[in-house]
């Protein structure tokens, strides 16, 4: 028989061995799956790639620079007055070409914070430093040192904080043709995310008293009247 032959039938009537390999197959994957579970060989990869402190995020329409998270008191939106926030600060630097709000609709968009139960929350409020004054807007090429922060009740002292960074995209929406910076808030990815130690509030300082030093008591010994002596008169 020639090597090129076709294979001829089994005459048993059974079907050819070509389940040899996928068994063999079968086998090694039986005994592989669980050596991989172990490693975490089948573990779903984060969507979001961990990032540390000071380092440049590129967000597409900003460059976001996480320095640190505090906790601190600041005036509340609508005049609540001064309450407890956890307070993260950033270097912000907007890479468009037009000028974008740092609160709703902007910044605070691409930025959030994870929760104990695992959501994601945006900052109850956004403040802003440009050239030593306060601004609500970044301008393109200008940096902004800004600070998110969200509100804290009076016992909570978390030792972490996870922030993450969402990427913006230009491009256009479903309902018009106008391309910009669009933000995707139902997208649960991320650009970057950071676990950050949270620093225990500064206490504010004591200056001490100058020490006071007592008066003598005076003395409680009764004062004496001088004798008079009498003047002598002209009489002999």
């Amino acid at each position: 028989m020639q090597s090129t032959a076709p294979v001829p039938p089994d005459p048993g009537g059974h079907a050819p061995r070509r389940w040899l390999v996928p068994a063999c197959v079968l086998s090694t994957v039986a005994v592989l799956v669980p050596v991989l579970w172990v490693t975490g060989g089948f573990a779903e990869t984060p969507r979001e790639p961990a990032k540390a402190s000071g380092q440049a995020v590129d967000l597409g329409l900003f460059s976001v620079v996480v320095r640190d998270a505090r906790v601190g008191r600041a005036a509340a939106d609508f005049g609540t007055g001064r309450q407890r926030f956890l307070i993260v600060r950033l270097r912000v630097l907007n890479q468009g070409k037009e000028t974008v709000s740092l609160g709703i609709g902007g910044l605070t968009d691409g930025i959030a914070a994870r929760t104990r139960t695992g959501k994601w929350v945006k900052p109850d409020q956004m403040e802003g430093i440009a050239g030593g004054a306060k601004t609500a807007t970044t301008q393109p090429g200008l940096p902004v040192e800004a600070s998110a922060m969200w509100k804290m009740g009076p016992a909570d002292a978390p030792r972490q904080f996870v922030v993450g960074l969402r990427r913006w995209e230009y491009g256009h929406g479903f309902t018009d043709s106008s391309f910009r910076w669009q933000v995707d808030l139902e997208d649960g990815s991320f650009a970057g995310r950071l676990t950050l130690p949270v620093a225990a509030p500064a206490r504010p300082s004591v200056t001490p008293r100058p020490s006071v030093t007592p008066r003598p008591t005076r003395s409680a010994t009764p004062r004496t009247r001088p004798r008079i002596t009498p003047k002598p008169t002209g009489r002999r």
